[in-house]
């Protein structure tokens, strides 16, 4: 075994409030676990798959996907767990990782080399963390009233095509040192990002991000048919 691993990680418990057993939701034929491991090994940028969970049907899935599993502690598969103290219990059971890529699989649309080039940003900047953000351009307004505008002038509205945006986390992934997180951080204070196009930053939350996702999917692989 290599002295420090480059881990990458999915945290996948059973429950799930939005959708029920959201992390083996079925999409295009395939549990969405299963398509973001594939994608994890394609990307040949981490020592070794984990997926953590606490249920025995994603432990099932996640060997068939070449994952290795650990069994993650009851107190950190609560509603109320954040993902920051799953990681920080993991990386307490596996000491010889010194860097995790985390893996949301419920982003259905990650690629192999949006992880390679995060990967690769971290190891050769000097960095502590790297994450995946998506560009939007959206007119923000306070709570309250009368509100007010945000991020705009309402007197110098601007055109879409003339403005850069904002760049949103998107959960897609997050890439950290070890000792950055056991610190108590996903995103330390050398951080960096790998933008993401928004087409491909959908979360599926909710049944209807399950619905845009399947609709979104059947295009895609229309197109790329079309294009052999």
């Amino acid at each position: 075994m290599a002295e420090c691993d480059m881990a990458g990680l999915v945290l996948a418990r059973g429950g799930s409030k939005g959708i029920p057993g959201k992390n083996l939701t079925v999409l295009g034929g395939k549990p969405i676990l299963l398509r973001c491991l594939e994608v994890m090994h394609k990307a040949k940028c981490l020592s070794r798959v984990w997926v953590s969970t606490d249920d025995v049907a994603v432990e099932e899935c996640a060997k068939q996907g070449g994952a290795c599993v650990h069994r993650r502690a009851s107190y950190t598969a609560t509603d109320d767990a954040s993902s920051l103290c799953a990681v920080q219990e993991f990386l307490k059971c596996h000491p010889e990782v010194c860097m995790v890529c985390l893996v949301q699989c419920t982003s259905p649309f990650l690629r192999p080399h949006y992880l390679r080039a995060g990967v690769a940003r971290l190891v050769a900047g000097d960095l502590d963390s790297v994450f995946s953000v998506t560009r939007k351009r959206l007119l923000r307004w306070s709570e309250g009233n009368p509100t007010q505008a945000l991020n705009f002038d309402p007197w110098q509205r601007p055109r879409r095509q003339d403005w850069d945006g904002e760049l949103y986390e998107n959960g897609m992934f997050y890439i950290a040192k070890a000792e950055v997180i056991m610190r108590g951080l996903l995103q330390g204070e050398r951080s960096s990002y790998i933008e993401i196009p928004e087409e491909d930053s959908l979360e599926i939350d909710t049944p209807v991000d399950l619905i845009v996702a399947e609709t979104w999917l059947a295009q895609r692989t229309t197109r790329e048919d079309e294009s052999t």
